[in-house]
C-alpha cells in the first residue's frame, strides 16, 4: 500500500471547493491519478492525484439495501441517515471515471468525500461500505484534508497517509 499521498497543481483546491459546495451535505468525488515508487525511497509508492473527478451525492434510503439471500457483513443502520451524513456516487459515473482514465493511461485510485459536521476521518459507516482497497480522502466542514489507505472488509482500520503538495 503507498504511504505517501501527492496532490498535483490546484487538485487540492478544487477538492477542497467541490466537497464542501454542497454543505451542508456531504459532497463526493472520485480521485484520478497513478501510483509510482518514492524517489526519496523506494520501498513506499506515492498516490499521485493529477484529477479531482467531482459527483453527485446519490445516496437515498435503501441505496444499497442487499438481498436478504446474499451474504454480506451487517452493515451500521441509523435513524437519521441523510445526504448530510451519507454519500453515495452513481456507479455509472465510476465506469465512465474509468474508462476515461484508462484511456489516459491513469487510474481511479479512489474517492473523497466531506465530513461538514465532523472530523475528517472515516466514520463506521465509511469502514462498513468501504468494498475495495484504495484511497480515500474526507475534508472536513473547516477543510482540513486527510487521506487514508483502505483495506477490504478484513481490515477495515485505514492508515493515514501523509499529504504532500506539489505545485
Amino acid at each position: 500500500m503507498p504511504g505517501l499521498l501527492e496532490f498535483d497543481g490546484d487538485c487540492l483546491i478544487v477538492l477542497s471547493k467541490s466537497l464542501l459546495a454542497v454543505k451542508p451535505d456531504e459532497g463526493c468525488a472520485l480521485l484520478i491519478g497513478d501510483e509510482q515508487k518514492s524517489k526519496q525511497d523506494p520501498t513506499r509508492n506515492i498516490w499521485k492525484v493529477q484529477l479531482i473527478w467531482p459527483c453527485c451525492n446519490v445516496w437515498k434510503e435503501g441505496i444499497f439495501d442487499i438481498s436478504e439471500h446474499e451474504k454480506v457483513p451487517e452493515r451500521p443502520k441509523s435513524k437519521n441517515a441523510t445526504r448530510q451524513n451519507r454519500f453515495a456516487i452513481d456507479p455509472r459515473e465510476q465506469i465512465h471515471a474509468q474508462r476515461w482514465s484508462r484511456q489516459r493511461n491513469l487510474k481511479v485510485l479512489g474517492a473523497a468525500h466531506s465530513h461538514p459536521g465532523n472530523e475528517a476521518i472515516p466514520s463506521s459507516i465509511d469502514r462498513a461500505y468501504c468494498f475495495t482497497p484504495g484511497l480515500m480522502v474526507i475534508v472536513n466542514g473547516s477543510g482540513n484534508i486527510r487521506g487514508w489507505s483502505t483495506g477490504n472488509t478484513k481490515n477495515i482500520s485505514p492508515i493515514e497517509l501523509i499529504i504532500l503538495n506539489r505545485e
